[in-house]
């Protein structure tokens, strides 16, 4: 590889945080609008609803923890709404409760949310206007927050068996990424 090539090759790599960067940080877009929907299954007609991009329930919206959700929310129900965001911890203005964190989303308009999201977890988001008829008509979707360390707890379990003073004892070891415990059993126990 020549300079030229080696110094444009890490020229676009210097690039690559800034443009990742950039695309995170535009609102996703999720319309709540009336749509029809398989709900009683094969051989039925579809049912009227009200849904978050046509699908009932919602989309699955899935980050990690410590990211930043952004939201832009667009109404083309008959009536106003509202999301909130279900277990969430977040500031207040981000709640979607009408008339108290925020104003209602009109008929036609948006409502841009935006928070970080302190803890992993599955959650829900549902609007809080009118919530027995608009989450009685398909309004609400799973809000998945992955943990920030994407490696998998694993446990590694292992056991051995040594006499001691003529009778058998069982030691069992269970380790995971973050604990490990050890314990010796008497001979003839129940280990758990």
């Amino acid at each position: 590889m020549r300079r030229r090539e080696f110094l444009a090759a890490g020229a676009a790599l210097a690039l690559l945080p800034r443009a990742r960067a950039a695309r995170a940080s535009a609102p996703r877009l999720v319309r709540a609008a009336p749509a029809r929907a398989a709900i009683a299954g094969s051989g039925y007609p579809d049912t009227e609803v009200w849904a978050y991009d046509g699908t009932v329930p919602g989309p699955e919206l899935r980050y990690r923890q410590g990211e930043r959700l952004s939201i832009l929310v667009e109404n083309r129900l008959p009536q106003e709404t509202t999301v909130h965001w279900h277990g969430i911890r977040l500031p207040n203005p981000m709640d979607g409760v009408p008339h108290l964190t925020q104003p209602p989303i009109a008929k036609g308009g948006r409502f841009l949310y935006e928070f970080d999201l302190p803890d992993a977890g599955t959650f829900w988001y549902h609007p809080h206007l009118a919530s027995p008829e608009q989450v009685g008509r398909g309004l609400y979707g799973a809000l998945v927050v992955e943990e920030r360390d994407r490696r998998p707890k694993r446990t590694a379990i292992s056991s051995g068996c040594w006499v001691t003073g003529g009778s058998i004892a069982r030691r069992v070891s269970a380790k995971t990424s973050a604990t490990s415990s050890t314990r010796a059993t008497p001979a003839g126990s129940e280990t758990r």
